[in-house]
């Protein structure tokens, strides 16, 4: 299904495992976040090391660096055996980066250690390397490996040691050959050369232990340079979303879960040859379109408004320069509400400004006609306006609280509740000329509207904290919420428009490159919005339809985020 290997997960656990897992993204998202993206921590200054060092072993001229990147520490010889150091080379590297052995030998030790993954080799001459904070492992021990044979990727900061046989750490560049004379450390297990997994994972947990020198290192250099802590921890969630979405094991077990989540959630539902019950009494239906929409042109006015029974004085679309777009004419008791065009870029602005103008929209229509209920149907990013008008707050604030009360359903077509991988792709190369450029002409190809420079392109990212905001702020009591996606949409996977548990999620069976843009005036999503207008339950599915739904939908968030990885620096790291 996806290009794979055998790999042992490297994603984080819970409880000791957060500490270093944040601390090495951490790292990276420090680095990363200054200006050149590249620049790398001046070493700290050499701890004294313990006295009577003993003297390194020959170099041997096969070794090499396990990795291509920046070393941002180097070797720091700790004042004790138990104190806190460096005690061996950190590499900034890109998320998934290959992970080589530095020269062959034999796999002693290869799993987890205090929550990461650690790998060790044994070469000929007694030498041990060990390479720490893996975001997955390929080898196993006991395996014979070549030099440059590949032991994992990376997770963000990489870390690489060497052990003598009894157990001392020497500095690993005086292997390669390029720095100062090497410093020896007495390693954790006192002497003893390690003999188990239990004395070899008693080892590691120091280079663990170590974890917060280069931490520390990289966000004095972020401070230095003027980073505020928000961009770090930004990039942090970006580097750690990219991490995730480019390992195929993710993949598969997402697919493997949406497919049971999907069918799960088949019932209740409405059999295919039952026609949707058609409201009765007058309902005001508010339109709201997506991103780079105008007054003139929006998909959500493909939407089938009279096969719905609406009458056409009835169907108000939002403009985002507040009040209703200029358009047919409304019912008499709706003609004074505020007509104002809008434009494209006027739809990329701050999709809370957005919101409280389609709040105060629903207001005024309360006012006008009260006690009739209202439908808001949206379109992509409309969606998320629409649920920021009603959230959690919304329903008893001035001036939409009455609007919102006004509100019996919403539904969404085509919107990213979990955020669009092209929106995540634009945040990731902001700042990068280069990047920047590479998207720009992708998106063009695709026909997508989103400016890198504007408000709601970065807040529809999947790493956005407007849509992790969201996800936990429920509609008004008595408002229900639909999302209905596309199996082919390439602008928003219909992975992307599940609400996680806040409605009713349904995916219909349409593909092709402009199924984003066709899914309001589709057949499949008209009976899916006169289902969900209806209260009913979304039309059920066979499994083998809700199989090629999760199956295409995860392909298509797989190749896009593979694709803006690469357009942004990041090594998509897919295994050979």
């Amino acid at each position: 299904m996806f290009p794979c290997r055998s790999v042992r997960s490297g994603l984080p656990r819970r409880g000791r495992a957060r500490t270093a897992a944040v601390a090495i993204s951490l790292v990276t998202a420090a680095v990363l976040a200054l200006p050149s993206g590249r620049t790398a921590v001046a070493a700290a200054p050499t701890t004294p090391a313990v006295p009577a060092a003993p003297a390194a072993p020959v170099a041997d001229p096969g070794y090499r660096p396990p990795v291509e990147g920046v070393i941002i520490d180097h070797f720091r010889a700790p004042p004790t055996p138990y104190a806190a150091g460096n005690r061996g080379l950190d590499y900034l590297t890109a998320p998934l980066t290959p992970v080589r052995a530095t020269a062959a030998g034999e796999v002693i030790f290869a799993g987890p250690v205090a929550g990461a993954l650690h790998v060790t080799v044994r070469h000929p001459d007694g030498l041990r390397s060990s390479y720490s904070f893996l975001a997955a492992v390929v080898v196993t021990a006991g395996q014979r490996v070549a030099g440059g044979a590949v032991l994992g990727w990376t997770g963000e900061v990489f870390h690489f040691g060497v052990r003598t046989p009894d157990g001392t750490y020497l500095d690993p560049e005086a292997l390669f050959g390029r720095r100062r004379e090497v410093h020896l450390v007495p390693g954790g297990d006192d002497g003893a050369p390690p003999a188990s997994r239990a004395d070899e994972g008693a080892s590691l947990r120091g280079v663990v232990q170590d974890r917060l020198g280069p931490l520390a290192a990289a966000l004095g250099h972020a401070r230095g340079h003027g980073v505020a802590p928000a961009d770090v921890l930004h990039r942090l969630r970006l580097l750690g979303h990219y991490a995730v979405e480019l390992t195929p094991a993710v993949h598969e077990l997402r697919v493997v879960r949406g497919i049971g989540a999907a069918v799960h959630a088949e019932q209740p539902c409405t059999p295919p040859d039952q026609a949707p019950p058609r409201p009765v009494g007058r309902r005001i239906l508010v339109e709201v379109a997506g991103i780079g929409s105008t007054s003139e042109q929006a998909a959500v006015s493909r939407v089938d408004a009279a096969a719905f029974g609406y009458a056409p004085g009835d169907v108000v679309r939002f403009s985002y320069a507040g009040g209703r777009v200029p358009g047919a004419a409304p019912a008499p008791d709706l003609a004074d509400l505020p007509v104002r065009p809008y434009d494209a870029d006027d739809s990329q602005r701050d999709l809370a400004d957005a919101a409280r103008d389609l709040r105060r929209l629903l207001a005024d229509i309360a006012a006008r006609v009260p006690g009739v209920p209202v439908d808001v149907v949206a379109h992509s990013q409309g969606g998320v306006v629409a649920r920021l008008a009603l959230g959690d707050g919304a329903a008893g604030a001035d001036p939409g609280g009455a609007g919102a009360r006004s509100v019996r359903h919403v539904v969404t077509l085509g919107t990213p509740h979990r955020g669009a991988p092209a929106a995540t792709a634009v945040d990731l190369v902001t700042g990068d000329p280069g990047g920047a450029a590479a998207l720009d002409a992708g998106r063009r190809r695709l026909g997508l509207p989103l400016d890198p420079a504007a408000p709601s392109g970065r807040q529809l990212s999947e790493v956005s904290p407007v849509l992790a905001d969201l996800a936990g702020s429920p509609l008004p009591p008595g408002v229900q919420l639909t999302s209905i996606g596309a199996r082919g949409d390439l602008v928003v996977p219909a992975g992307s428009t599940a609400t996680a548990g806040a409605g009713r999620d349904t995916v219909v069976a349409l593909t092709g490159p402009h199924a984003h843009d066709d899914l309001p005036g589709s057949p499949a999503a008209t009976r899916e919005v006169a289902l969900a207008l209806a209260g009913a339950p979304p039309t059920c599915r066979s499994l083998a339809s809700i199989t090629a739904d999760v199956v295409l939908a995860d392909g298509i968030a797989w190749a896009e985020a593979a694709g803006a990885a690469a357009a942004g620096g990041v090594a998509a790291g897919t295994p050979p």
